[in-house]
């Protein structure tokens, strides 16, 4: 049954007094895979990590929700969230991109081919959201939400997220647990629930790990630290590197 806001706001701090994750079942997966770590592909080993990483943030959540007995009113075909801004690191989007790779080559050609249209269909609204600087202005969120501008990789046709195994964060500690509506009648609407919390956890795991196999001359696959630093809208890892 969905909640309502005053009650999500209880589970909140029901959350914030009794279920908060300290972090260390990331810093032991860390440990563990980094024991039986052989010297394998670099890349291929934390292409790996990111998606065990990515599966241990929803696991999380998952055990946060058994915990205060919440269920996600969140359905498959609902994607109004998809419109909020995505910001990833350059790291995440050649992982992304490494995701993609691994597609038969038919669906490649599908998404380049999609990817090519967002940017010609979109690239109004691409360029009226360009300018928007999330580090400094406050209402970023509001203004690029009033463009409705969807996620590069959501199937409008279906409103299923195109590369899902590998949804970045943002996507993953968003949840509604109130009634599906309050989403459908407000860009901003106050009562969804961000994990936005496990993400300090995920990142800092990733740098230990990329760390870690950089000291020891592993070649990894990204520039480092720079592509774990370098943040920016998702589309634009996909948009400008095309043209």
């Amino acid at each position: 049954m969905p909640l309502t806001y005053e009650q999500i706001v209880r589970v909140c701090k029901q959350i914030n007094e009794k279920h908060m994750p300290n972090g260390q079942a990331f810093v032991d997966a860390v440990d563990t895979w980094l024991e039986r770590y052989e010297g394998e592909n670099g890349k291929e080993f934390m292409f790996l990590a990111f998606k065990q990483l990515l599966f241990l943030v929803d696991e999380h959540i998952q055990t946060i929700e058994r915990k205060v007995n919440i269920h996600p009113t969140c359905a498959e075909g609902c994607a109004y969230c998809c419109y909020f801004p995505i910001i990833t690191t350059r790291a995440e989007a050649k992982w992304i991109k490494m995701k993609i790779a691994e597609l038969p080559k038919k669906e490649q050609e599908r998404l380049d081919q999609h990817i090519q249209w967002y940017g010609e269909h979109y690239a109004d609204k691409i360029k009226r959201v360009n300018v928007l600087d999330f580090t400094e202005d406050r209402r970023f969120k509001e203004t690029y939400m009033k463009e409705q501008l969807p996620c590069i990789f959501l199937n409008q046709e279906t409103n299923a997220c195109l590369i899902y195994e590998v949804r970045p964060m943002p996507c993953r500690t968003y949840l509604n647990y109130c009634s599906p509506n309050v989403c459908a009648e407000s860009y901003m609407p106050d009562e969804p629930f961000s994990y936005e919390f496990l993400y300090e956890f995920y990142i800092e795991a990733l740098h230990d790990l990329i760390q870690t196999l950089v000291y020891e001359g592993e070649d990894i696959g990204i520039d480092y630290p720079d592509d774990l630093f370098d943040m920016d809208y998702l589309f634009r890892f996909f948009i400008d590197e095309k043209k």
